[in-house]
Parts: C-alpha cells; sequence; structure tokens
C-alpha cells in the first residue's frame, strides 16, 4: 500500500469503521418497530438491515474510492494485504485463530451474559438478536438457515473484510503495532446491536487479525470470518434433525 494512500486522520478511521454500524443499528430498530417482519426471527430482521446499511455502505464506498483514486469501479485495485500465502499455510493459521478464539470465547461465556443483565441491563429485550431458535416452527428455521447461509455467511463476511481488512487496516500501517489493535476495537465497537458482547469480540479477533496483518493475508480473515460464521447455520441445521 503506497504511504500516500494510507488514512492518517485519527477521525476519519472513527467514523469510516463506527458509520456503517450506526446505520445498521438505525435500519434493525426501524424494521423491528414497523412490523414488516413481525415473528420472524430477529437473526432475518438483522439480515434484512444490513442490505440496507452495511452492505452498500461499505461496498459503496469501496466503489467510490477505486474510482476517485484509480478512474475505474474495480475494488480490488486499493485493496492491500494482498500477500500469497501457500494454501497449507493460510489453513494452519485459520485453524489456529478458531482454536485460539473458540478457547477465549469459552474462557469469557459468562461475561455476554453478566454485561447484558449489569451494564446494559437498560436495552430492551427485542433489541437483542440472539434467541432460542427451537422455539420458532419448522418454516421459520429453514428461512433463518437460507438467510443466515448467504447474507451472515458469505456475503457480510467477505464485504467486512474487504472492508475493514483490506481497505481500512492496510491504510493504517503508520499507526504500527497498534493498527492491529485499533482496528479490531473499532470493528468490534461497530457491533452496535450487541454492545455485550464487544470485550468478547476484541478477545477472540485479536489473534485473527494479528495473523493477517503480520501475513499480509486478507484470504485469512475471509476464510476464518466465514468458517465462524458458519458454524452458527449449522446450529440452525441441527435443530431440523
Amino acid at each position: 500500500m503506497n504511504v500516500d494512500k494510507e488514512i492518517k486522520s485519527t477521525r476519519k478511521l472513527i467514523f469510516l469503521h463506527l458509520f456503517p454500524g450506526i446505520a445498521l443499528s438505525i435500519m434493525y430498530i426501524f424494521f423491528s418497530k414497523v412490523g414488516i417482519l413481525a415473528g420472524y426471527p430477529r437473526v432475518v430482521i438483522l439480515s434484512f438491515s444490513m442490505i440496507f446499511s452495511t452492505i452498500p455502505i461499505e461496498l459503496g464506498y469501496l466503489f467510490y474510492v477505486a474510482k476517485k483514486e484509480e478512474g475505474t469501479f474495480n475494488i480490488f485495485k486499493i485493496l492491500g494485504l494482498k500477500g500469497k500465502l501457500k494454501v497449507k499455510v493460510i489453513i494452519f493459521y485459520a485453524l489456529v485463530s478458531i482454536i485460539v478464539g473458540a478457547i477465549l470465547l469459552i474462557a469469557l461465556k459468562p461475561l455476554p451474559n453478566y454485561l447484558l443483565q449489569t451494564v446494559f441491563c437498560w436495552i430492551p429485550s427485542w433489541y437483542n438478536f440472539i434467541q432460542d431458535m427451537s422455539l420458532f416452527s419448522k418454516n421459520y428455521i429453514i428461512i433463518a438457515i437460507l438467510v443466515n447461509f448467504f447474507i451472515l455467511t458469505f456475503i457480510t463476511p467477505i464485504i467486512e473484510e474487504l472492508y475493514f481488512r483490506g481497505f481500512l487496516l492496510a491504510r493504517m500501517k503508520w499507526m504500527g503495532k497498534y493498527s492491529v489493535l485499533f482496528n479490531v476495537i473499532l470493528f468490534s465497537v461497530y457491533h452496535f446491536y450487541s454492545p455485550w458482547l464487544i470485550i468478547t469480540k476484541i478477545a477472540t479477533m485479536l489473534p485473527l487479525y494479528y495473523f493477517v496483518y503480520k501475513k499480509d493475508s486478507l484470504k485469512l480473515g475471509i476464510l476464518v470470518h466465514c468458517l465462524v460464521q458458519f458454524a452458527d447455520a449449522v446450529s440452525y441445521i441441527t435443530l431440523l434433525i
């Protein structure tokens, strides 16, 4: 990444990290209250909200920068972290990231519920997208699986990695060793729809994105992000067995 193209304004970095998340929360609240998707699992409402917020905002900004800097809408020309790793190396670091993340997730398991019941007890129950999916009918579960599989497992993770890592993190190298930490903290806060998970997200994501940064591999971030989200889709599928 050309040094001249790095984003050295901290305020701008904070805005670019958080604005899509603010838009998502607004759309999530809107669709939750207007009743268009009343009766559907909240994960479906959340996914539908992404279609009208984070997805077009993040992709749109990448297209805007690509056109401005390169005179083309080919966003891959403005992305960094495009180092070439052998497949076996990517698989190795993916497995390490998932295992370390899983261990930290288990260790911190009590924390989100504690924060939800204390620090964030003022948040209304309808805002929490995490639900007991076994309470829904088979048809609703199937819809949740399809939505989760296409939007939350593939489309959103890929776009987020292109935007937050391929674009933003790649242009934060002037921060040195603090760039990954800054990126992960802001990316965790970006999930305004689940603030009680911020600390857990920071802890579990830091190892992965440290590897992504050090190995200069956007592909590693995309692979692990998609695999982690796929686990949720699998958990829904087990409800149909």
